[in-house]
């Protein structure tokens, strides 16, 4: 929770008076209980006396919650998740693992290469069989010993040249299958792409919980701070009460002009407490605002019923479970864990780049003219080949080492993040459990000092308007009141507070 948007209740426990009666207004109309200030959480006790001025209040806060088109911290949540630039980032990071996942699938497939060339040749002497000039003899005879009287025929040796063709053209389909990667890196890659996308995937949910639990605590403290609003209008209320109580009573001697003066410095007091509180509700609405991505203009009702009581929790609250079950559960340590298996397959992968690699492959010719047609002839004609080839490089020995430590050492590196994470996560929750535990004794003890705060200031009242009270004493009175007022709402909003942290620290909200 951000230090600034806290509200200031030391300011507002201070010089604010509190009032004299006001007059009751009538019921809201949808019916909704005013919140009693003795209620404790969990349970519901019968109401003690109560002063009007506490009536008019209680009415007025119940009608600001559970308001029928309000916002509740569900809604909060759920629109701040999917507004969140941090889970739109996180959603491209998914993204890209995923790319990588299929380009890991792919390696399994052969590598078909599809090559159309054209080649111009420089000219050359023309080829020839024989003697650069004269002429050869030929026969019309079979192969083996001339019979006697066999006709011998001169043939001029130009006609057993070879024509260069200068203009080529050829197509050719290559089929390659990595036989060796099979065994030694497809299936580590694969692996390796496979942990990575679930390390993406579980960085984006944790992103998304977080966005959440973040915009929740921002919508209780604006909750809080609207509230607090009408606690000072209310107090502006009754120091302006105060006020005229003061001059009535000075008129007929009954009270001194100090009295009258001090009466009219608690209500600048009070209108300069209305004037911040205003500030601070209009603050944290506008960063409700700002999450949520609304337009400025936007205004909202609080849809919550912040004085319900909230259900009591189903185990005792001890420190070494919950922190127990936030191992188990923070997706943001599961996410490490994928991304330290990645790495290691990839290393796995690295290591095997620098052993012999063994290549099945086949090629099909079309081609014009081809190479394997001797003479050359300006036709297409279509051969084939297949074969297998061993190959290694010494030298990848030495890469595969040095990229295999890189991937070894931030391996190293996400294992101590791990414990890091462990360690803020310790600290995460004891604080959650601890916040939890204040929460439910500050709410009991709250709304008793609440209850003993108006029945104090009923009596100071009394004792002023009847001037066995100075106004000092009905002043302070006053100034209980408000904190105790101040300090109910404080107290029910944080406990839903704490409950929101717990629970996060925990993991719970990611079931």
């Amino acid at each position: 929770m951000n230090r600034h948007l806290r509200f200031p209740l030391a300011l507002l426990a201070f010089g604010v008076p509190s009032a004299l009666a006001q007059p009751k207004p009538p019921e809201p109309d949808r019916g909704a209980e005013a919140p009693k200030i003795q209620v404790t959480e969990g349970s519901r006790s019968e109401p003690a006396a109560r002063t009007s001025a506490e009536d008019d209040l209680g009415v007025k806060l119940a009608a600001l919650v559970a308001r029928p088109s309000g916002l509740t911290s569900a809604d909060v949540g759920r629109r701040a998740a999917r507004s969140s630039r941090d889970v739109r980032a996180k959603q491209a990071e998914v993204a890209a693992a995923e790319a990588e996942l299929d380009k890991a699938v792919v390696g399994w497939f052969p590598r078909l290469t599809l090559t159309a060339r054209y080649t111009h040749l420089s000219p050359i002497d023309t080829p020839s069989i024989g003697p650069g000039s004269g002429s050869l003899v030929a026969t019309p005879a079979g192969p083996g010993p001339l019979p006697p009287g066999t006709p011998l025929v001169g043939v001029p040796a130009s006609a057993f040249s070879f024509p260069t063709i200068q203009d080529q053209y050829a197509l050719q389909a290559t089929l390659s299958l990595p036989v060796s990667d099979y065994f030694l890196r497809i299936s580590q890659t694969q692996s390796a792409a496979n942990h990575g996308k679930g390390a993406a995937e579980l960085t984006h949910r944790a992103a998304k919980l977080n966005a959440a639990a973040d915009a929740k605590l921002v919508y209780y403290t604006w909750a809080r701070a609207k509230l607090s609003v009408e606690v000072a209008r209310q107090s502006l209320s009754q120091a302006k009460t105060h006020e005229e109580a003061a001059k009535t009573l000075f008129e007929v001697e009954r009270a001194s002009k100090a009295d009258v003066l001090r009466a009219e410095s608690q209500v600048s007091s009070a209108e300069l407490l209305v004037e911040r509180s205003k500030n601070l509700a209009e603050l944290t609405e506008d960063r409700l605002r700002t999450i949520l991505r609304d337009p400025p203009e936007t205004r909202y009702e609080i849809g919550e019923d912040l004085f319900a009581p909230l259900p009591p929790r189903a185990e005792r609250l001890d420190f070494k479970r919950a922190y127990d079950e936030a191992v188990r559960q923070r997706l943001e340590l599961r996410a490490l864990d994928k991304a330290g298996l990645s790495l290691k397959e990839q290393r796995r992968a690295t290591q095997n780049s620098g052993l012999p690699r063994l290549d099945a492959f086949g090629n099909a010719y079309y081609a014009n003219p081809n190479q394997r047609y001797v003479p050359q002839q300006k036709e297409w004609n279509a051969t084939w080949d297949v074969g297998l080839q061993l190959s290694w490089t010494p030298n990848d020995v030495l890469t595969t080492r040095a990229a295999a430590a890189g991937l070894e050492a931030q391996q190293a590196k996400v294992e101590v993040q791990k414990e890091q994470l462990r360690d803020a996560l310790r600290s995460e929750v004891f604080d959650a459990t601890q916040a939890v535990r204040e929460a439910e004794v500050a709410l009991s003890t709250a709304e008793r000092g609440a209850k003993a705060a108006e029945e104090a200031y009923r009596v100071r009242r009394e004792q002023f308007v009847l001037g066995r009270a100075s106004s000092v004493e009905l002043t302070d009175a006053e100034s209980e009141v408000l904190r105790a007022r101040l300090e109910v709402i404080h107290s029910r909003v944080g406990m839903r507070i704490a409950r929101v942290k717990l629970d996060h620290a925990i993991g719970r909200d990611a079931r």
